[in-house]
């Protein structure tokens, strides 16, 4: 049973940690709530302020108690690498049956490693 549709719309992110030695990052970011994932478009030379734009998905909601889980990530010719992560409850881009425009600290290995942007709606 779904309690509704939550649009999640990444804007942007400041980061801290920079995986390439050479050149600029291509920073894309990575979402999961249970089994859905959504992937968004890779910045191309965004380095460590990437803007994404029209990046809206929609996550179908059937638990408020769900995690989102974000992981931004650098697209590489040989892979990709771990730049931050979080995991956010849903329950907390909801408030009182409106969305948020906030921003979200990002780890790697338990160090902060910048934030991201989101725009919820509800």
């Amino acid at each position: 049973m779904s309690l509704g549709i939550l649009r999640i719309e990444v804007v942007e992110a400041h980061l801290k940690r920079d995986t390439d030695f050479f050149g600029k990052m291509d920073p894309f970011c990575f979402m999961r709530v249970r089994e859905a994932t959504w992937k968004s478009q890779v910045c191309n030379g965004g380095g460590k302020n990437p803007k994404w734009q029209g990046q809206v998905f929609a996550v179908d909601v059937k638990y408020f108690g769900d995690d989102l889980f974000i992981d931004i990530r650098d697209d590489d010719v040989t892979g990709t690498d771990n730049v931050g992560e979080n995991t956010i409850k849903l329950s907390s881009l909801i408030i009182q049956d409106r969305g948020i425009n906030e921003w979200f600290e990002l780890q790697y290995k338990g160090k902060s490693a910048g934030r991201v942007h989101l725009i919820c709606e509800w």
